[in-house]
């Protein structure tokens, strides 16, 4: 990278502390902190939905996937479980604002009590930290592809440095700073990535034509998703992905975080537009990496060698910086939410409420807390990056059942039924990927785990209301 490509990427660095001091400004009650006063609008909202979904994973790894199997791979079918669970979750936002609540635990807690809140809650911040700690890893891979052996500090050291600057504009100005810096940090990702990544590989490559051919001859295609057919892997993927939208506790805190009703529903609906079309360009950027740049030992790396060997200067500092607020993004919005439910929603479910005042100068001494913990675990578990996948199956599996009757069926299910779902969703796909990993019946421990999780909150709240009316008789 030249000088001016280092200092475009350290002005966005920067830029996204001044965000959060100004955030900080804006902060003055706790529902400001936890959901930035329940005030944003179309373009904020949808920024940061995409934002803070789009990470590393979905981001690097697609494009890594797209360079080795074009559309024959798992990019299709991931961005395609992914939209349509943004468009779907559009239809239930509106019954997740009527709760009023300020998180995804209290909007279980609202229908099955305290417990529930508690084991919700654990599972939520066990995600969330990991998540954390994924993308802190996500950094660091960016750190080695753009810089490699030119730094004069080390790689640790850099990382620490990058993550700190998240941490910093999260803990100034909580959720209010998180939405801002996600939706200037999409906007960004939408111009070095979305936009000038298919142009650019486009134009160097051939046109797509170039690109069809090139994976005809390898015996896959750019063009068809169902080349290799309809496996139980391929739509295990989709599953994942598309459990993920409801499942992830950070998107009913962007429902509850909108202005109002209309404005939240559309968000989600243009969100999963969006991430049909963000799909098609990464599948196009691995694409043209791949007529370049043909002979890549590490995949993973495609994206990186396509900016730097084919970005112009200025541009390709625009582009890194996109890259780098797609791990950002994730983030910090992981980052707050592990610390709204460790601080907020643990506190009360274990019966200890603090005031809102207190709780309020607390919350920013936790997100340091919480973002340095994910730090040394990213630090520390090199291979964490690769459990992403592992982690969506599980909180979809754990979360979703209990969460969708919670809104639509408190009146036929019991409090029993959803800690029980809740607690098998999360270990039987979780035992399963560390067993047996994929040789399991369905092909993809997902399918055992969301089976399991809704028929466990059916059986059994089956089986308790029955109890409930025996003793009623009596």
């Amino acid at each position: 990278m030249q000088a001016i490509d280092v200092i475009i990427l350290a002005l966005y660095m920067i830029g996204l502390i001044v965000i959060g001091i100004i955030a900080k400004g804006r902060i003055e009650t706790l529902d400001d902190f936890i959901l930035g006063g329940r005030r944003f609008n179309l373009i904020a909202l949808t920024g940061t939905i995409l934002a803070t979904m789009i990470g590393s994973g979905m981001t690097i790894g697609a494009v890594g996937n797209a360079y080795q199997h074009g559309a024959g791979g798992t990019v299709f079918w991931m961005y395609t479980g992914f939209a349509i669970g943004l468009l779907v979750f559009a239809f239930m936002t509106d019954r997740i604002r009527e709760t009023g609540k300020r998180s995804m635990g209290e909007v279980i807690a609202s229908s099955y009590g305290q417990t529930s809140h508690l084991v919700a809650s654990l599972v939520i911040i066990g995600y969330a930290i990991a998540i954390v700690a994924i993308n802190i890893a996500g950094m660091r891979t960016i750190i080695i592809n753009v810089f490699g052996d030119s730094l004069r500090l080390s790689i640790p050291m850099v990382t620490v440095l990058a993550t700190f600057v998240a941490i910093l504009y999260t803990s100034f100005g909580g959720f209010y700073a998180v939405v801002w810096t996600d939706t200037v940090q999409f906007l960004i990702m939408v111009l070095g990535v979305i936009i000038l990544g298919p142009l650019l590989g486009l134009t160097k490559a051939g046109g797509f034509a170039s690109l069809v051919n090139t994976y005809e001859a390898m015996g896959s295609s750019i063009t068809n998703p169902f080349i290799n057919g309809i496996s139980a892997g391929s739509v295990g993927f989709f599953l994942a992905y598309f459990l993920t939208v409801p499942a992830d506790p950070t998107m009913p805190q962007r429902a509850l975080a909108g202005k109002d009703d209309a404005t939240v529903r559309n968000s989600f609906l243009l969100s999963g537009v969006i991430g049909f079309i963000f799909g098609f360009c990464l599948l196009v950027i691995g694409a043209s990496a791949r007529v370049l740049i043909p002979n890549l030992e590490h995949v993973e790396s495609a994206l990186f060698q396509f900016i730097l060997g084919y970005y112009p200067p200025v541009i390709k500092g625009l582009a890194i910086a996109a890259i780098a607020a797609a791990v950002m993004s994730s983030f910090d919005s992981f980052l707050i939410l592990a610390t709204t439910h460790i601080v907020y929603d643990l506190g009360q479910a274990l019966g200890r409420k603090a005031d809102e005042d207190t709780l309020k100068k607390v919350l920013p001494y936790a997100t340091v807390i919480i973002g340095i913990m994910g730090l040394l675990i990213a630090l520390f578990i090199q291979s964490l990056f690769y459990y992403l996948y592992m982690l969506f199956s599980i909180v979809g599996s754990a979360l979703v059942p209990a969460f969708i009757g919670a809104i639509y069926f408190k009146d036929k299910t019991t409090s029993i039924a959803a800690n029980a779902s809740i607690i098998v969703g999360t270990l039987v796909p979780a035992v399963l990927y560390l067993t047996v990993g994929y040789d399991v019946f369905l092909g993809d421990p997902v399918f055992l785990g969301i089976i399991s999780s809704t028929l466990t909150l059916i059986v059994v709240s089956m089986f308790t209301n029955k109890k409930k009316e025996k003793q009623l008789v009596e």
